[in-house]
């Protein structure tokens, strides 16, 4: 197996453990029981239920009366295309799909993976398998996006009509073109992680340099020169600025991710907004 890979799947369970060590993903991937009300001990409740410290100050027993979580069906939806191979948005989209896929089978949570490059789908069943998980993974490391497009336009149809039950569902793509989540939203909780990598959004190139589309793999007939640079600076802020400002306004939580080493912070940011 690849090395690389390797060592990207260790560093994942390495970062899930540590935030459940501290109960910092509890909060929305957590499984097991809520409070619901302190009430009187009565006698066919279970004395494991009793709050000794309520009890001392009260003055009598009393029992923490619990309701039991749902389960959770986490769906983690990756959207490649050519641009996931510069720098190492893929090997970073790997780690993100890592550490959502291990975060949900630790706390004992369905996770389920859509896979979207070019025209083309690849859907996963719900699963609560290690195995299956590291399958998945290896899966997407082995894509080859290059001179594939996407078509964001098919990914709420199909998402809507794949994820069937209400869920947490991730989307993680670069997003450098408009995608509608409105109908999503209505059904699920919806993320977003946008994995960008540094010089996309600052170009350096050099004037002579020979361009290629990587959603084509085809050459680009024109010059990189400092004002094509600046335009193109100018046009993804511009995007940027109405990418935010749709997810603000439906309510979509989401962050940005440039490179592994803040993977962690920015997800459990994501989660405790």
């Amino acid at each position: 197996m690849n090395s690389d890979f390797e060592t990207i799947v260790l560093r994942a369970k390495e970062d899930v453990y540590t935030l459940l060590q501290g109960g910092n993903l509890s909060r929305v991937l957590g499984q097991g029981y809520d409070f619901s009300e302190l009430r009187t001990y009565e006698s066919s409740d279970d004395i494991r239920h009793i709050s000794w410290i309520n009890s001392a100050k009260l003055g009598e027993p009393y029992v923490k009366k619990m309701h039991e979580e749902r389960e959770l069906n986490v769906v983690v939806s990756m959207l490649l295309n050519g641009r996931t191979i510069i720098g190492k948005k893929q090997e970073l989209m790997v780690h993100i799909l890592a550490l959502l896929g291990y975060s949900a089978l630790y706390t004992n949570n369905l996770f389920q993976s859509i896979f979207f490059m070019g025209e083309a789908s690849q859907h996963f069943e719900p699963s609560k398998n290690i195995e299956a998980l590291e399958r998945v993974l290896t899966q997407f490391f082995t894509l080859q996006p290059l001179g594939k497009g996407l078509n964001l336009t098919r990914v709420q149809s199909e998402l809507f009509k794949r994820v069937e039950q209400k869920s947490l569902l991730f989307l993680v793509g670069d997003f450098l073109e408009e995608i509608d989540l409105s109908i999503l939203v209505q059904k699920h909780e919806v993320y977003v992680i946008i994995v960008r990598d540094k010089w996309e959004e600052s170009p350096q190139v050099p004037a002579d340099a020979e361009l290629v589309n990587p959603l084509t793999n085809r050459a680009i007939n024109r010059t990189a020169s400092k004002k094509a640079i600046a335009h193109y600076v100018q046009k993804l802020k511009e995007h940027d600025a109405k990418l935010e400002a749709y997810l603000h306004a439906h309510q979509v939580k989401f962050c940005k991710v440039y490179r592994s080493e803040e993977v962690v912070e920015k997800i459990e940011g994501l989660l405790h907004l």
